[in-house]
């Protein structure tokens, strides 16, 4: 008799520290949803930062169908009896360090992160809830508010090398074939990126010479007259020839908003068989 009183005792402790610790979670999300940081993702990675000792919460814009690189964390939906996949706990398993982080939704949509874990005397520098919405998402609000991205051209480059949006810019996914005045090259136009205070070009330039080789001279390039590019990026400056793998690169320009494509002038030069400029 006894002993079975205990046993349903420690039953209804057990059913109460479950239900208690459900409550308090909820109550967590509840309280930080007003402030949870919002995460706009596309195809970076993103650096978050955990506190070690406790669940973090990512709620994401549909459910997570994949998880990989995962096994330092002990991730599981935040309602475990009423499972919710687009809504996670996630609660490290280290104390400090390091962790890249792979979510893969049911749309589709991939999700980097880079989980850094930090101690409970640093938790001030952390967030408890984090929002993960594509960054498509954000463009729309901007958009709806009729507000432009105010990028600088530094950042419009980088977005461009990244091949990714950007908040504010229209941008078009093309194949159009461009005049390189050179018999051996070939180039076409991949995108544009059209704002209210630049445009953005990205070119791919190719090599089709098994015998020669070409340097691209940025410094010798023109958008227009006057020359209306601001600044240009190319991934490859020497293209070897049609024989390596080395022959195609991307060139990127970024340049005033009233500046057109096929005005650009590419400032291709052969290279000798020394690896030097002719003349």
């Amino acid at each position: 008799m006894h002993s079975t009183v205990l046993k349903n005792l420690s039953f209804y402790i057990s059913e109460f520290i479950f239900f208690f610790s459900l409550l308090f979670l909820f109550c967590l999300i509840l309280a930080k949803k007003a402030d949870a940081k919002v995460i706009y993702f596309g195809t970076e990675r993103e650096t978050l930062n955990l506190a070690y000792g406790g669940p973090s919460i990512f709620r994401f814009s549909d459910e997570v169908k994949t998880i990989s690189q995962a096994s330092r964390f002990d991730i599981h939906p935040a309602d475990e009896a009423d499972p919710n996949y687009a809504l996670l706990s996630v609660t490290p398993r280290f104390m400090s360090g390091k962790s890249d982080v792979t979510f893969i939704l049911a749309s589709g949509a991939i999700v980097n992160v880079n989980l850094n874990v930090v101690t409970k005397t640093l938790s001030e520098k952390t967030d408890s809830f984090y929002d993960f919405k594509p960054k498509e998402m954000l463009l729309e609000n901007e958009n709806s508010d009729g507000t432009h991205g105010n990028v600088s051209d530094i950042e419009l480059m980088k977005a461009m090398i990244r091949w990714d949006k950007v908040v504010g810019y229209q941008t078009e996914v093309l194949s159009k074939r461009m005049e390189t005045g050179i018999d051996d090259l070939s180039a076409k136009l991949h995108r544009v990126y059209t704002g209210a205070r630049f445009n953005g070009y990205v070119f791919e330039v190719r090599n089709n010479s098994n015998s020669k080789s070409y340097f691209i001279d940025l410094k010798s390039l023109s958008l227009g007259t006057p020359n209306l590019a601001l600044i240009s990026q190319v991934d490859r400056a020497t293209l070897s020839t049609a024989k390596s793998k080395d022959n195609v690169t991307y060139l990127r320009i970024v340049a005033k908003p009233t500046s057109v494509y096929y005005n650009v002038h590419l400032p291709i030069a052969p290279l000798k068989t020394d690896n030097t400029k002719t003349n």
